[in-house]
């Protein structure tokens, strides 16, 4: 990807450290609110595919993790797929956003279905009578699906076209992000660090609470599941998850894992063979009609595996920071720090949500400096 050039800027800038779904819907509802926009990032969307950018790794869904007595994670997961659920409605194909009927399914007698749910188009509980024999409890409802490489695109787009600047470059540490200023620059008026696992390691952050949680998936296409499903068999913030996610293009994404603390980036054989096995326990028609035998359980090995991919997900001890942090000192200049970083397996969800939250913060940087 080419670089937009210059940097030069009469106003005080606000520096977006990191550019995955978190960083894109930061810079851009900043810009929106008229503040100038640069932003440092070692990957776009265009860029290989990698694990530590989990954003294009993701499978994704709107599929909010947020605990009943959650609410600030509840209402920022809602004004994201209320966001979202507009642009899918408006844009169509191009939003890189599908409505479909999603299915919950859980194998234990004590568990219960989020109350996030509830909230979504069409909810339902099902009878016991309506439910497979494997599911003590059932609920469907209406949400989204989303093709990470088309969505995180058009918001590179909209960054652009609202005048963002972006530099391609690794950070270290904070202060390195003012190396990218021209010397005519003002000082920035706030730096944002959205930089997911990255700020493990970065200095004046070293969140030692930030952890990846890893990720393996199988890509198949399956262009006549037009439904998602989850089966849940223990805690959602743990056990056994397994998920079918279609998208609009025909691929489906079919997993999981939640390996906690896990670095492996290159995917392991045994775990592709045990994913595609639960998803056809999930949903046999994933396998071609062609290959399927009437009376059969279909063969996994009949699926069409398009790809295999690997994310890390960038996951907190204490969950998500956003927040004001301690200011950047410089020479005596004292430069406030905003973070929006630790979402873990959410930021999909609550991305839109989150990044309106940082309008709110650099706001109130204003009325603090007047």
């Amino acid at each position: 990807m080419a670089l937009i050039p210059g940097s030069t800027t009469n106003q005080s800038p606000i520096i977006v450290c990191g550019l995955g779904i978190i960083g894109l819907t930061t810079s851009i509802r900043l810009l929106e609110a008229g503040y100038q926009v640069i932003a440092i990032t070692a990957q776009t969307p265009d860029s290989p595919l990698t694990p530590y950018y989990a954003s294009s790794a993701a499978g994704a869904h709107h599929l909010s993790f947020a605990a009943d007595n959650d609410h600030i994670q509840r209402s920022l997961d809602r004004r994201t797929f209320d966001v979202m659920w507009k642009e899918e409605e408006e844009e169509g194909d191009a939003s890189g956003l599908m409505r479909v009927p999603q299915h919950e399914f859980y194998g234990n007698t004590d568990e219960k279905h989020l109350q996030f749910f509830e909230t979504l188009p069409d909810f339902k509980v099902y009878e016991e009578h309506e439910r497979p024999p494997f599911a003590k409890h059932a609920v469907s409802f209406t949400t989204l699906t989303m093709e990470p490489l088309i969505y995180l695109e058009k918001l590179m787009h909209r960054f652009k076209e609202l005048g963002g600047f972006l530099h391609l470059g690794t950070l270290t540490s904070l202060s390195d992000a003012l190396n990218y200023l021209s010397p005519d620059t003002p000082d920035p008026r706030a730096i944002v660090n959205c930089t997911g696992l990255g700020s493990l390691k970065l200095k004046e952050v070293l969140d030692t609470n930030v952890h990846p949680i890893r990720g393996q998936v199988v890509v198949i296409r399956a262009p006549w599941i037009k439904e998602g499903r989850t089966k849940q068999i223990g805690k959602i913030d743990g056990g056994q998850r397994t998920y079918i996610i279609p998208r609009r293009s025909g691929e489906v994404v079919i997993g999981g894992t939640r390996e906690v603390d896990d670095w492996e980036e290159e995917p392991r054989p045994q775990t592709t063979v045990d994913i595609k096995q639960r998803a056809v326990e999930l949903y046999p028609e994933l396998v071609p009609e062609s290959k399927r035998v009437a009376g059969q359980q279909p063969d996994p090995k009949d699926l069409i595996v398009v790809r295999v991919a690997v994310g890390l997900r960038p996951a907190r001890k204490g969950g998500l920071r956003l927040e004001r942090g301690d200011d950047l000192i410089v020479s005596e200049r004292k430069i406030p720090v905003l973070h929006n970083y630790g979402h873990s397996g959410a930021g999909w969800q609550s991305s839109w949500g989150c990044a309106e939250k940082i309008i709110g913060l650099v706001k109130d940087l204003e009325v603090v400096k007047d």
